[in-house]
C-alpha cells in the first residue's frame, strides 16, 4: 500500500479529506483502478502496474489459455458492497491498486469441470513466482495466529454451463495483501464461511467479467463472506494505520474495538458466526459477532502450479 494513500484513509474516517481522490463510482458493477487510462468502450488496457503486462492477452489480460475442464484464475477485480467501511471508495481504489500491481493475488481453481454436475473448486491466498504463474501457499503464514491461515481451502461446487456457484466453504482462509514497497503483508483479510454466490465464465473460460480500459466488469461473479470480531481483532493493518482489522471495520476512531462498548461501533456487526456457520439472525448490539462481507468480483486466467 501506498503511504499516502492510506494517509487519505484517515483522513475519510475522520471526516476530513479532501483531494483524495474519494469520488465513488456507484455500485454498477465495475471496479474503477488505476492501471491506465479509460480509453473507452470496446478497448483495453491491461494493468500497466502489473509486472508482466506484455505476456496478457484478451479483454480480461489473462495470463494463459485456460484448459477448460480446469480453469485457474486469479481474482483481478474486487468491488465490496457491504460494510460500508471496506466499500469506500478510497479503500476500493486501494485493492485495486495492488490488484494491478500483484500484490493482492487472491486464486481460484477448479477442477472436473468437463461436464455440467459436480465440480471442486478451491481458493486462497496465491505466491506470484518469478515466471509469472502462481502458487497456492500453505503452512507459510508469518505473524500472530493459525501459521496455516494462508492454507487454501476446497469445497465441492455445481456447474452449469458456464455459471460455478458453491455453497458456503467450512472453515478460514486468509488473504493478504502485500505492502507495495517492501513486500511484506500489510493488510489480511481472514474470510469465513465463503460463498461462491455465482460466477460465470466466458465461453473460452479464460474470464470473469472483462476489463474495458481501466475497469473490470465485476458484475458477473458475486461473493458472500464474513470476518469474525475475533479474527478481525487479531489481524494488524500497518503503517501508517497501525491499527487492527476490528477497529477499522468497525469505524471507531478512538482507541480499539476492545475499548469501545460494541453498542456504539459506528459500523454494526450484522451477522453470527459458530462452529463455521453463520447466519443474519443477531442483534449488532449484542449478539452479533461477524460482518457480513459482499461484492462482486472478476478474474483473470492464469496458471497455477
Amino acid at each position: 500500500m501506498k503511504r499516502v494513500e492510506w494517509l487519505c484513509v484517515l483522513a475519510l474516517m475522520s471526516g476530513l479529506a479532501v483531494g483524495c481522490g474519494d469520488d465513488d463510482t456507484g455500485m454498477t458493477g465495475m471496479d474503477t483502478g488505476p492501471g491506465g487510462d479509460d480509453t473507452g468502450p470496446g478497448e483495453v488496457n491491461c494493468p500497466t502496474s502489473a509486472p508482466d503486462v506484455d505476456s496478457m492477452m484478451g479483454a480480461c489480460c489473462y495470463r494463459s489459455e485456460n484448459d477448460s475442464a480446469n480453469p485457474n484464475f486469479r481474482v483481478s477485480g474486487l468491488m465490496i458492497e457491504s460494510p460500508r467501511s471496506l466499500a469506500s471508495p478510497i479503500v476500493r481504489s486501494l485493492l485495486a491498486s495492488n490488484l494491478d500491481g500483484e500484490t493482492f493475488n487472491w486464486l481460484i481453481e477448479i477442477t472436473g469441470a468437463a461436464a455440467d454436475g459436480e465440480i471442486t473448486v478451491r481458493t486462497g491466498y496465491g505466491e506470484r513466482n518469478a515466471d509469472s504463474t502462481f502458487s497456492f501457499t500453505e503452512g507459510s503464514a508469518p505473524g500472530p495466529g493459525d501459521p496455516n491461515r494462508w492454507d487454501p481451502l476446497s469445497v465441492m461446487a455445481n456447474l452449469s454451463g458456464e455459471l460455478v456457484t458453491a455453497p458456503p466453504i467450512d472453515g478460514v482462509f486468509s488473504v493478504p495483501v502485500l505492502d507495495e514497497e517492501t513486500g511484506e503483508p500489510f493488510l489480511e483479510l481472514p474470510l469465513q464461511a465463503f460463498e461462491l454466490l455465482g460466477a460465470t465464465m466466458s465461453n473460452d473460460r479464460n474470464c470473469v467479467g472483462e476489463r474495458t480500459g481501466a475497469r473490470y466488469d465485476t458484475s458477473m461473479g458475486m461473493i458472500r463472506t464474513y470476518i469474525t470480531i475475533e479474527d478481525a481483532q487479531m489481524a494488524m493493518i500497518g503503517d501508517p494505520l497501525n491499527t487492527d482489522l476490528c477497529t477499522f471495520t468497525a469505524g471507531i476512531l478512538s482507541g480499539t474495538c476492545a475499548d469501545n462498548d460494541q453498542a456504539d461501533w459506528p459500523v454494526q456487526p450484522d451477522a453470527q458466526c459458530t462452529g463455521g456457520t453463520c447466519t443474519d439472525a443477531c442483534d449488532g448490539a449484542t449478539t452479533c459477532n461477524a460482518w457480513t462481507i459482499t461484492g462482486g468480483f472478476s478474474a483473470q486466467s492464469v496458471t497455477i502450479n
